[in-house]
């Protein structure tokens, strides 16, 4: 029983049904008021320097904040994209490893930005968006061959652009803010905890299968037929025939040697050798 049965067997009953609905839910919800009300949206973004005067609220509410809020088409297309990618993992894993994975994601998230605040103060948004790209990892990770239409038109295997979020994900650690950096390292802790095993695995599987064709490539560069008088190989000349004795091999031209006595057959090799 791995660690997660466990988890799941002593707490799979508060798990929330649906989670994915109701994150995207809630943030088309925020989304609507922030462009079209007064309501402080931002109250509710990941701020660690509000959060140390006291509002902590902010560490759960992010998740449930988009992070982008002003018009635009691409945030309802990022939503149905999220909203897939949960379900079907969702469905995949069952409603407590999901909830898991997320409020893991998301706690690993907060944490990240707390201690980047303390290590280098700043005033401002930690962005969040790495938090959702986890969850497109991991969809990937379990569907790496679902495509998507990219621009609408062209179809894309998940897995190319999994690669390119990570790509993503390594320039921002490169280029981003200490905070930044916490963030992105943050975002694959549940990546981590869910996929380590299989990735160790899936690496060490890939060695065995490269060792096993580095020993096939040698077995094949390796003659089949030596002659034990002269050391002619078929790899020398592939249309020569060879003969068997006692397992020791003779060319066609040391063929007579297979009766002959053990002093011929070491003057005919002393004879080759000259």
């Amino acid at each position: 029983m791995t660690w997660l049965d466990k988890l799941e067997k002593r707490f799979g009953r508060i798990a929330i049904p649906n989670l994915i609905y109701w994150i995207v839910l809630s943030q088309v919800l925020f989304y609507g008021l922030g462009l079209f009300t007064t309501f402080p949206v931002e109250a509710l973004t990941l701020q660690p320097s509000e959060i140390f005067k006291g509002q902590v609220w902010r560490l759960l509410t992010f998740l449930f904040v988009p992070e982008i809020r002003v018009l635009s088409f691409w945030v309802i297309f990022a939503w149905y994209l999220l909203f897939i990618y949960g379900q079907a993992l969702e469905g995949e894993w069952g409603e407590f490893r999901f909830n898991l994975f997320v409020f893991i994601g998301t706690a690993a998230t907060a944490i990240a930005a707390m201690v980047g605040y303390l290590i280098q103060p700043f005033i401002g948004e930690v962005p969040t968006t790495y938090l959702f790209f986890s969850i497109f990892l991991a969809f990937a990770a379990r569907n790496p061959n679902f495509e998507l239409l990219l621009f609408f038109v062209l179809p894309v295997k998940v897995k190319w652009l999994a690669w390119l979020t990570w790509g993503i994900l390594a320039l921002t650690f490169i280029t981003g803010s200490l905070a930044t950096k916490l963030v992105v390292v943050a975002a694959c802790v549940n990546l981590l905890l869910f996929f380590g095993k299989s990735l160790f695995t899936s690496v060490k599987a890939t060695q065995r299968r490269k060792a096993f064709e580095r020993e096939r490539a040698v077995e094949a560069e390796e003659p089949f037929h030596r002659c034990v008088i002269c050391g002619l190989t078929d790899k020398d000349d592939p249309d020569m025939d060879f003969v068997y004795d006692s397992g020791n091999g003779y060319c066609e031209k040391h063929a007579y040697l297979v009766d002959a006595t053990p002093e011929e057959r070491e003057a005919a090799k002393k004879a080759a050798a000259q």
